[in-house]
């Protein structure tokens, strides 16, 4: 973060350094949160990623949009498992 002319400016690596640490600790949590295996909780994560970026409007809310869509798919996915 640096000013200018009174004002804050974060850079673009900043905020990716930022963000791509805020993915990795949430997929971590619903890693642990689901019981399910990082690696796979990153592959869903990524795809959901993906499409909601595509389509949404408004940026903001993807990450909170992925963290849900993402803990729905791994619960169920977990659930179906459970009842082999």
């Amino acid at each position: 973060m640096f000013r200018h002319h009174g004002i804050f400016k974060v850079s673009n690596q900043t905020i990716n350094s930022q963000y791509l640490a805020d993915r990795e600790s949430d997929i971590e949590t619903l890693a642990r949160e689901t019981d399910m295996p990082v690696e796979t909780v990153h592959k869903i994560y990524e795809i959901e990623h993906a499409k909601l970026d595509r389509v949404a409007k408004i940026k903001t809310y993807v990450p909170v949009l992925i963290r849900r869509r993402v803990k729905e798919l791994l619960r169920t996915q977990h659930s179906a498992f459970e009842g082999l």
